[in-house]
């Protein structure tokens, strides 16, 4: 029942957010993401996968719809901005800077689920997913990155934190930013491909049909 377990997962996240539920973390804290919330964003995923997107299809497909989506867009681009520099930030009222500064990742805010729903929308609507464009070979780093995410994902976590030593070290530069990010994502891939690699070493040889005995 998709529609049901999207419906739950929804009210899940809504709930948490109001009543603050979260998992405890040593040695005295929360999640940062908390999972009660970002459970929203996987079931979403899987909701679209069995139907879903297609499903709403005149509503993805609506003009109007791709104007709210990039109007939607440049809007938070615009927020971003005003976060990141002050005097910016202090040209918009009060009450809109703050809904959307400082952001809320923990909760995964009304305006973060939005986001991602835009960006879904778009996709779907502009990436029929037999483009043939996307069968280039230049894209199989992101297909194995993908069927190895949980991989992926754990050595990404260790990686900031490298990142983020390196950079504290460092000057910081955007040219220090770039390296770490480009090397990062350099190690990460080969760690997708090595994981790739290693499970098909695992699978075991097809046997060999037995010869039938001479005479």
């Amino acid at each position: 029942q998709p529609n049901i377990t999207m419906l739950v997962s929804i009210v899940l996240w809504l709930v948490s957010r109001q009543m603050g539920w979260n998992l405890p973390a040593y040695p005295a804290g929360t999640w940062y993401f908390n999972p009660l919330c970002w459970q929203v964003l996987f079931v979403f995923g899987s909701w679209c996968a069995m139907g879903g997107a297609r499903k709403n299809e005149a509503f993805i497909n609506s003009p109007y719809t791709l104007w709210f989506c990039v109007a939607y867009l440049i809007f938070a681009l615009i927020m971003t901005m005003a976060g990141r520099f002050p005097d910016f930030g202090a040209m918009f009222p009060h009450w809109l800077y703050s809904t959307f500064n400082p952001n809320d990742k923990t909760f995964l805010a009304p305006y973060r689920l939005i986001h991602f729903a835009v960006i879904v929308i778009l996709v779907i609507r502009f990436i029929p997913k037999d483009w043939p464009a996307l069968e280039w070979r230049m894209f199989d780093p992101l297909i194995v990155c993908g069927q190895q995410s949980l991989a992926v994902f754990c050595v990404g976590v260790f990686l900031s934190f490298v990142g983020h030593f390196v950079l504290s070290v460092s000057s910081g530069s955007l040219l220090a930013q770039i390296f770490v990010s480009i090397a990062g994502i350099t190690l990460m891939t080969i760690v997708a491909y090595y994981i790739s690699w290693s499970k098909r070493q695992d699978k075991p040889l097809p046997k060999t049909p037995a010869k039938p005995k001479a005479g």
